[in-house]
């Protein structure tokens, strides 16, 4: 009777093992929300000399930055931070993929590039990842906790909870791998910002090659790069005090003016009748009176640049100074409508100046520019040893892989 009862309970043991076993492959061969099993999701998608990076990861960077792409296009779009990607075309997720893959390897190449050189991080830096990673988990928790609240759950903090866990089992992952990768992420980050600090010191730009820097420069960015409205753009950049650096590149066929903007009719009258009694202009476009910023602050016959469909003024102004011979004074009116849609008029007294297109001269720039031409000759130093460095270097992407995610999906 023992010897049945025992024969049962071993049967019934293995049962139980047979049952854990079969729950357990089931767990492993659920697919996340990128379609990848626990299998899957730790196969290499690219290596840097042997370092795996993971299916994963890149599966997870790539759908957080798409599920965020409205946000970092509009940064990419108005304030020239980081990549525009139409992701409505097949070239536009093309390169948002090879982009996304190509930040993780050069994540690995920033770190072993360091290492390689003696670069190492103090325990202030090490400790400052690891609190950075706890952060970043935290501010997720609070972004998650808020949504549960606003969507009028009754126990948000558990409801919250729930939401945690299935986002990260959507992602293939737990709370432990969102801090190891977090902390990895922000050990990357210092370990390239040390580098670079390397890599400029040992550039060493010199003033003498400032000058020639700065043509090569201006050409670059501004000449070859612009597009109609982005010289009033800058305009309104500087007087908001984003920026002190002007558009260093003015087209050939803009003209230049000299402007006071008037909301009231008989102010124009009185200050028309001013000039024509022989008061100064720039003296009254630097007066009280001027309502237009951009203009105010101008010195001596110093005018500001416009072009047909690049202007930080009216149409109407460009219409009118068009037809100006140089120290002609005219004036104009402009009608548009307030938020209310009520009609509003702007009064504008134009003069036309002299002024030179192309390049500005480096010597009017100098004090604003030499910084920026420094970041970028060490930049471009930075770029040149990084990519010699890859080219050395035993880095084995999955193409098709890469490819084949879809966040549209």
């Amino acid at each position: 009777m023992k010897r049945q009862t025992k024969k049962i309970l071993l049967i019934s043991v293995a049962a139980l093992v047979v049952i854990i076993l079969v729950a357990g492959l089931v767990m492993l061969l659920r697919k996340d929300a990128h379609g990848d099993s626990y299998f899957d999701r730790n196969k290499a998608i690219a290596t840097v000399n042997g370092a795996k990076i993971t299916r994963n990861e890149y599966a997870s960077s790539l759908y957080n930055y798409y599920n965020n792409i409205s946000t970092y296009n509009m940064y990419a779009m108005y304030y020239g931070y980081g990549k525009y990607y139409d992701t409505s075309t097949e070239a536009g997720m093309t390169s948002l993929k090879n982009d996304i893959l190509n930040n993780l390897v050069d994540a690995q190449v920033y770190v072993q590039m360091a290492k390689e050189r003696g670069i190492t991080l103090t325990a202030e830096e090490t400790a400052a990842a690891a609190q950075s990673a706890k952060d970043a988990l935290a501010n997720l928790k609070e972004q998650i906790l808020e949504s549960a609240k606003s969507s009028g759950s009754q126990t948000p903090e558990t409801y919250a909870t729930t939401m945690l866990a299935n986002y990260f089992s959507g992602m293939g992952i737990n709370q432990k791998t969102f801090l190891a990768r977090s902390e990895q992420s922000a050990l990357a980050e210092t370990y390239a910002s040390k580098l670079e600090e390397a890599l400029a010191a040992e550039r060493n730009v010199t003033e003498e090659e400032l000058k020639d820097l700065y043509a090569e420069y201006a050409k670059t960015y501004y000449q070859d790069s612009y597009t109609e409205g982005a010289y009033a753009q800058n305009l309104s950049y500087v007087a908001a005090g984003y920026t002190d650096i002007p558009y260093l590149y003015i087209p050939e066929d803009f003209l230049f003016v000299q402007l006071i903007q008037l909301s009231d009719a008989d102010k124009l009258s009185e200050l028309m009748d001013k000039l024509q009694a022989g008061e100064d202009f720039a003296a009254l476009m630097a007066g009280d009176d001027n309502e237009n910023e951009i203009t105010k602050t101008l010195e001596g016959e110093k005018g500001v640049a416009i072009g047909e469909n690049d202007s930080p003024f009216d149409a109407a102004v460009y219409t009118l100074a068009k037809d100006m011979n140089p120290g002609d004074v005219d004036t104009v009116q402009a009608v548009s409508q307030d938020s209310d849609g009520n009609n509003v008029t702007t009064y504008f007294i134009v003069k036309r100046v002299e002024g030179t297109t192309g390049i500005l001269p480096y010597e009017e720039v100098k004090s604003v520019i030499d910084s920026s031409l420094k970041s970028y000759a060490e930049g471009n130093f930075f770029t040149e040893q990084v990519d010699a460095w890859r080219e050395k270097a035993d880095i084995v992407i999955d193409d098709e892989a890469v490819q084949a995610y879809d966040p549209a999906a």
